[in-house]
């Protein structure tokens, strides 16, 4: 017999979706799909996107929707125990959104008998990278992702481990001296997410842009484009004493942050991904490289370091996973 769920990936500037079907334990992703939530992040527009795909499922693969047994929704941000309530979302500017009743509300007529998880994104990537990609299998692995924002999800004794609250993994809310005063989206100062996140990489080039430090043609902008990491790469890459400047010191940072990472939790693989370190191979060389300097030798002795192989169907297929009695029993 095959069971279809639904798995979701709320970024935060984009949302992911897929369609898995399960068969005698074996998964296939039969469709996916990805939009634009730039502009649209409030907690009813995430839902309406929700409530769009489920209704165009039957249209798109013929599945009538009302037999989906479960959809998992990742969201890169804080959730409650109960799974219902979504604490904080820096990205999407959630604080203490009952998302789950906004999506029963939303979703009621249609999958009356599905289940429904919220979960954290990362919590999700690691737990799909585990069953199904990368990391299958591993007995311990830590995956730190540089996306929008910064997090990581945490699997140990073969267990996703989300802590006594929910909110293990908050990697990207560890705080630096030398940020003290950076503001973060989740309301605290000095988190390395306000740094070295994606969204704060892009508010730093703009501020130097605006203060005259490097202009929109030493990085390739016209005066419409919006600065974004992969100019700092494209002009790394070219020996641009500005963008060296830059991956220098936010490497130096995130290399910091996984070495003090490794030293407490000294897992069996590291993985690194996220739209950031993906798009930009010379800052993730370094960030290795600076994290292999610092970390405890006795904890970086036999860790490998691993790339997604996922990508953008590990949030999806991770939050659909979550959706199963199996994936449950060992959270």
């Amino acid at each position: 017999m095959t069971t279809h769920y639904l798995g979701f990936d709320i970024g935060g500037t984009h949302a992911r979706c897929a369609l898995i079907a399960e068969t005698d334990g074996q998964f296939k992703i039969l469709s996916s799909q990805k939009h634009s939530i730039r502009g649209a992040q409030t907690p009813r527009d995430i839902a309406l996107i929700v409530r769009h795909v489920v209704e165009h499922v039957h249209a798109d693969t013929g599945i009538d929707p009302q037999t989906l047994k479960g959809l998992g929704i990742a969201i890169a941000g804080q959730i409650s125990v109960d799974e219902h309530t979504v604490i904080n979302a820096p990205n999407l500017n959630w604080h203490n959104v009952d998302f789950y009743a906004a999506l029963q509300a939303s979703l009621a007529d249609l999958v009356p008998q599905a289940s429904i998880r919220i979960a954290n994104d990362l919590n999700a990537i690691a737990w799909g990278e585990y069953q199904f990609g990368a990391a299958r299998s591993l007995p311990s692995l830590l995956a730190i992702y540089v996306g929008t924002g910064i997090g990581a999800g945490l699997i140990i004794d073969h267990k996703l481990m989300v802590g006594a609250d929910n909110v293990s993994g908050e990697i990207g809310h560890t705080k630096f001296p030398e940020l003290k005063g950076i503001p973060c989206g989740c309301g605290q100062t000095g988190c390395i997410e306000g740094y070295a996140g994606g969204k704060a990489i892009e508010y730093r080039i703009l501020h130097d842009i605006q203060n005259a430090v490097v202009s929109r043609e030493e990085l390739g902008l016209t005066a419409e484009e919006h600065p974004t990491a992969r100019c700092i790469e494209a002009g790394f890459r070219k020996g641009l004493p500005y963008a060296v400047r830059f991956w220098d010191e936010t490497a130096l940072m995130l290399g910091m942050l996984v070495a003090n990472a490794i030293a407490i939790l000294n897992p069996h693989a590291l993985l690194l991904g996220g739209g950031v370190l993906e798009g930009c191979p010379s800052l993730l060389a370094k960030i290795i490289d600076n994290a292999m300097e610092m970390a405890p030798r006795s904890a970086t002795a036999h860790i490998q370091f691993i790339k997604p192989t996922l990508h953008d169907d590990a949030g999806t297929l991770g939050a659909a996973l979550l959706c199963l009695s199996a994936g449950q029993k060992q959270l």
